[in-house]
């Protein structure tokens, strides 16, 4: 793992970019995720919300999936089909139960606006770091691979879980790689989002969470099965510490983009996130011609 500290905006986001479209010629995937604290740890939520891990023979996953099913009915919300674990998982995760899923993006701006999201500018105490974390999946792909016998499955395996992954429930002890939505979940295509589907004890793996688990692989393979080479840089997994201070800076920014948490979510939720983080900066398109109260 690779730390690196930004206390301007522009080489932070010239980084990112840099990680985003690829060093190594667009060879590798590489996918994002934002904290609003560096604090916060790579932790699934279904591992903050219970620290026993999954077994095989539990099914809680899928009774709180039932349960976040049968609360939408009861108000008439239209989600998804609950007979598909991948819908149920990607709706879950992306309106806040807890599952056994990361979100990643692979848009860095879009984690660069849930890394400052809910962010206020302080004028007075000292600012703290906020983080964008950048997971070269490939690597990660190669990696895990190459203790597996056959190398070349299990590295295509991983990018793309094989049909009826979850057709018997939710694998335990397992990192898997989910690289797109499902056609019905438009809130994470709107985040060109992805998922990360980790099970894994650590506990028995000796380390706290996935970024202790990255932080002690070493054995990093420098090349392709067929031959090109792997990303120069010989990481997995990127951490850039931004300061905090440059809440505002940030979202001006993302404003010329048009990445805001209305467009992200879609929805009042997002609006209302929208008019909480304006008062870090003065946005320019927070009116309609034909909207005002007075």
């Amino acid at each position: 793992m690779k730390v690196e500290t930004f206390e301007d905006l522009d080489p932070a986001v010239r980084r990112l970019e840099d990680l985003a479209l690829g060093i190594n010629n667009g060879v590798e995937t590489i996918v994002f995720r934002g904290h609003a604290s560096e604090k916060y740890r790579l932790l699934n939520t279904w591992q903050r919300h219970r620290p026993l891990p999954l077994e095989q023979w539990q099914d809680d996953v899928d009774q709180m999936l039932e349960a976040y099913k049968v609360g939408l009915e009861k108000i008439g919300v239209d989600s998804f089909d609950h007979r598909n674990r991948f819908e149920a998982l990607e709706h879950a995760r992306h309106h806040g139960v807890p599952t056994p899923c990361l979100d990643f993006s692979y848009s860095p701006f879009v984690a660069l606006f849930f890394a400052f999201d809910g962010v206020r500018r302080s004028m007075t105490a000292e600012s703290g770091y906020s983080v964008v974390y950048g997971l070269n999946i490939s690597r990660l792909a190669l990696t895990l691979a190459s203790t597996k016998n056959d190398h070349g499955q299990a590295n295509r395996d991983f990018h793309q879980p094989p049909d009826g992954f979850f057709a018997a429930g939710f694998p335990v002890g397992v990192l898997q790689f989910i690289p797109f939505p499902g056609r019905r979940n438009q809130r994470m295509q709107r985040q060109l989002g992805s998922f990360l589907y980790l099970t894994q004890n650590y506990r028995q793996l000796g380390c706290a969470d996935l970024e202790e688990y990255l932080e002690k692989l070493r054995e990093v393979p420098t090349q392709f099965p067929d031959g090109q080479p792997c990303f120069a840089e010989q990481n997995v997994l990127f951490k850039l510490r931004i300061n905090q201070s440059l809440v505002s800076e940030v979202f001006a920014r993302l404003e010329l983009m048009n990445i805001s948490a209305g467009q992200l979510y879609g929805d009042a939720d997002g609006v209302a996130h929208d008019v909480i983080n304006a008062y870090n900066y003065n946005p320019r398109f927070s009116y309609l011609r034909d909207v005002k109260m007075t």
